[in-house]
């Protein structure tokens, strides 16, 4: 099939399909758009949540679908085939939001040396971070030898950071112990490695029996304990929950267990996306958990320090994430579209946690 969509049921994220679409030669590209064939991307369980969530925060938006049917949105690289847009040329990379398709149609809107925003009609209510692609220069901070890096760990590690960054900005919420669900995750990784260098800041990792060695084995985690195990942490002092798993059971049994000792709790991934049952959030004893947004704190930060020194403070914190994530996680490339979808679904049941995946249709 020369040129394809993946598409998962809505309903359902076992069930797939794949649509052909016409041939790059085939599409039509108006004086205000520009065609970019899309040559690799990541598969993480940040897109399942984006799966899980799509209705809930509108991820489905994105990249319409007919019916029950929707395209989950991905992280990667792209080349511009046509443009008739001036400062979008031909030959030109671009990172950003996709869909699993062979190419992606946009209107580049603000354009400048450093990337464009899609203006799309049907993007322009959704969060603009997920609307912004950036040029692939090594001037613009992509080096070569990072594209499988970003494509992998950028949006995930800048969840990360401003996770960190939230949580500093508020005091820990007077708390001196930070318990991250699914501490295995890539999300989670990242923000244990931030956290565990805050002096006097204690990082409790929650994890299956089965990747208890492997998160050990990281060294960013002053404790760990599985979900069997959770009753056993201290709970006579304040904590923090940064629920990355969405496991109600798990969440309703921490909340129990710490009382008005839990001074804040927060969903950020849906990695446990089979176990949405179990008590409704809103009736458990301690602080009432809420969904946290990144977006929301960027643009805070963004308002107050200037873009700028924004970008320069997590340019800082990524270049430490880069000089040791190597040690812990292998990428591997697969290709094709029976190696798409052997990847998505081996993603959605649970992909060993010291493996990351990029994907070349």
């Amino acid at each position: 099939m020369s040129a394809y969509s993946v598409e998962v049921k809505k309903s359902d994220l076992e069930t797939t399909r794949t649509v052909p679409l016409p041939a790059v030669v085939d599409v039509v590209v108006d004086d205000q758009s520009a065609l970019l064939s899309i040559d690799t991307f990541a598969l993480t369980a940040n897109n399942i949540t984006y799966g899980v969530a799509g209705d809930m925060i509108g991820y489905w938006q994105f990249f319409p679908a007919e019916d029950d049917w929707g395209r989950i949105p991905v992280w990667g690289m792209a080349t511009v085939v046509v443009s008739h847009i001036p400062g979008i040329e031909a030959g030109q990379r671009y990172y950003g939001y996709f869909p699993m398709s062979s190419y992606l149609v946009v209107k580049p809107e603000r354009v400048s040396e450093r990337g464009f925003v899609d203006g799309v009609s049907h993007r322009a209510e959704l969060p603009v971070v997920y609307n912004q692609y950036s040029r692939v220069t090594l001037e613009n901070g992509y080096p070569p030898a990072l594209d499988n890096h970003q494509m992998i760990y950028r949006p995930l590690f800048t969840t990360s950071f401003v996770l960190d960054d939230f949580f500093a900005d508020n005091d820990f919420f007077a708390a001196g112990n930070t318990i991250l669900s699914s501490a295995s995750s890539k999300t989670s990784i990242g923000l244990a490695h931030l956290l565990a260098q805050r002096p006097g800041m204690l990082v409790t990792g929650l994890t299956s029996a089965g990747n208890v060695d492997f998160v050990k084995g990281l060294g960013i985690y002053d404790q760990v304990v599985t979900y069997d195990d959770l009753e056993q942490l201290d709970n006579t002092q304040p904590v923090v929950f940064v629920d990355m798993a969405g496991n109600r059971p798990v969440l309703a049994r921490l909340h129990e267990h710490f009382q008005d000792n839990m001074n804040y709790s927060c969903g950020v991934g849906i990695t446990h996306w089979e176990s949405r049952d179990g008590k409704p959030p809103t009736e458990l004893p301690g602080a009432k958990p809420a969904m946290f947004f990144a977006p929301s704190q960027i643009q805070k930060r963004n308002k107050e320090w200037g873009p700028e020194k924004f970008q320069a403070e997590l340019a800082t914190a990524w270049a430490g994430f880069m000089a040791v994530v190597d040690d812990w996680i292998d990428i591997q490339e697969r290709q094709g579209e029976n190696q798409l979808l052997a990847t998505y679904h081996e993603v959605l049941n649970s992909a060993a946690p010291n493996q990351a995946f990029v994907v070349s249709l």
